[in-house]
């Protein structure tokens, strides 16, 4: 009984230190982190090196405005969360830095949850520290932001992580480096309509987690586009690229678009699960092979969709050295890679998807056909010598190999040679700046120096 009353006394203590966290009142005022630290019991204390400590939660009501200003350095303690229910205005003209306090720490970041509170993050650190975001009439918007070294601790779900379905959000010019999970995801059942747009992602989900770097389930009304982006994996085995996944079997009337990315160095380059509508094109996709068991993945591209309700376009890719080029696990999903014979049809597609040297075991695999769908493939360059009937019918796998499997029509193929990624692998200025597959400068490549909107960033 003692032992009972013991345990009651150090709960009530925990609620009354609860109670005591510092909540705004909501009257629309702006703080900043100076004037927090004037203020008694927000936990946020001015530091004699200038950077201000938050050493406890406190609470941002609906209605008030945070404000990060130029050149601040915000130092979060060991679990502490901010939570931000009205707007978050981290957007200083050239610099601001959140971090950990000291080596160790775990802090739980920033819990922007306001239903009508928005996020502007532009030229800010987040460094040990992740961002959760939620609310239905709510948006976020990071531009120029770095997000580096997130503990995992705010969540499971990503440096960025969204835990309510929101729309119009935009992630762009953004470095995502070396974060314990993925890097931007959401939860199975909150879609979310986002842009992620012109990124660099280096060697996130560094605890080998089963997440790929970009990590979307996807449904609803809300529309996603994946664009122009650098998803440079650590060769870890259970991380991928980029992932869409419709795990509840949400209706979608948005549109999911992949294209233009880098993709290299992961588990797998792109995959779908679910009933996945999406367009793949002109996607350059590299050695994405980092799975010890090839039956487990590897694929530059997987579509999985035991529904057999997915419609997937997939034109103009470039996959190199994967341990597959296009698998199908499984179901009957309606894949268009290729369909030339009317150009003035519905789903004409010209093809143009380019294979070169996937395959595990001593076979080469371009296209794997394990589902019970007709898969149309005309139009592609395939890794044979001559693009004749009788070589292609050899890397591709389908219902001629097995009677029970969907049939794939890959004739015509393409006849001309590639040219457009060559000639941007082959570049080089007389200033000895090398160019990345992405057409973007890149110095000392193989020190692994990024020049990513002009700005020279070091990726080890």
């Amino acid at each position: 009984m003692k032992k009972f009353y013991a345990f009651l006394a150090l709960a009530a203590v925990a609620v009354g230190a609860m109670a005591d966290d510092f909540v705004s009142d909501g009257s629309g005022n702006v703080y900043t982190f100076n004037s927090l630290s004037q203020i008694e019991g927000t936990g946020v204390s001015l530091q004699d090196d200038g950077s201000y400590l938050v050493s406890a939660d406190f609470t941002i009501s609906e209605g008030d405005v945070l404000q990060l200003l130029n050149n601040d350095l915000i130092k979060m303690a060991n679990g502490v969360r901010i939570t931000m229910n009205g707007n978050a205005d981290f957007a200083p003209a050239d610099t601001a830095v959140i971090t950990r306090d000291v080596e160790g720490s775990n802090p739980k970041g920033f819990w922007m949850m306001g239903e009508n509170g928005n996020a502007n993050l532009k030229n800010v650190t987040f460094e040990y520290v992740g961002v959760v975001f939620g609310g239905a009439n709510s948006s976020l918007h990071a531009d120029n932001c770095t997000f580096t070294l997130h503990n995992g601790k705010s969540s499971s779900s990503g440096a960025i992580s969204f835990n309510a379905s929101c729309d119009n959000n935009i992630i762009e010019n953004c470095y995502f480096i070396e974060n314990t999970l993925n890097a931007i995801g959401n939860g199975a059942t909150n879609p979310v309509g986002i842009i992620i747009r012109n990124n660099l992602f280096w060697h996130n989900t560094t605890a080998n987690r089963n997440k790929p770097q970009i990590n979307l389930t996807v449904g609803g009304p809300y529309d996603v586009l994946i664009a122009d982006n650098q998803v440079i994996g650590g060769q870890f085995n259970l991380s991928g690229g980029i992932g869409l996944s419709n795990m509840m079997g949400l209706g979608h009337t948005g549109t999911n678009i992949i294209e233009n990315n880098y993709i290299a160095d992961n588990r797998y380059g792109i995959t779908t699960i679910g009933s996945v509508d999406a367009i793949i094109r002109n996607n350059k996709m590299v050695n994405n092979c980092y799975e010890a068991n090839p039956n487990n993945g590897g694929s530059c591209i997987s579509i999985y969709d035991s529904s057999s309700s997915a419609n997937v376009y997939i034109e103009g890719n470039w996959m190199e050295g994967g341990f597959w080029g296009i698998t199908v696990p499984t179901g009957a999903p309606n894949i268009n890679l290729g369909k030339v014979e009317d150009p003035e049809a519905e789903d004409y597609n010209p093809g143009n998807n380019t294979f070169v040297n996937n395959g595990n075991g001593g076979v080469l695999y371009d296209l794997f056909n394990n589902g019970t769908a007709t898969i149309w493939a005309q139009g592609n360059t395939w890794n044979v010598a001559e693009q004749t009937e009788e070589n292609i019918e050899e890397v591709i796998y389908h219902q001629v190999d097995d009677p029970n499997l969907g049939l794939v029509i890959f004739m015509p193929a393409h006849q001309e040679e590639p040219s457009a990624v060559e000639e941007i692998e082959a570049a080089q200025q007389a200033d000895g700046l090398y160019y990345n597959l992405m057409g973007q400068p890149v110095e000392n490549p193989t020190n692994g120096i990024f020049i990513h909107n002009g700005k020279k960033i070091l990726v080890k």
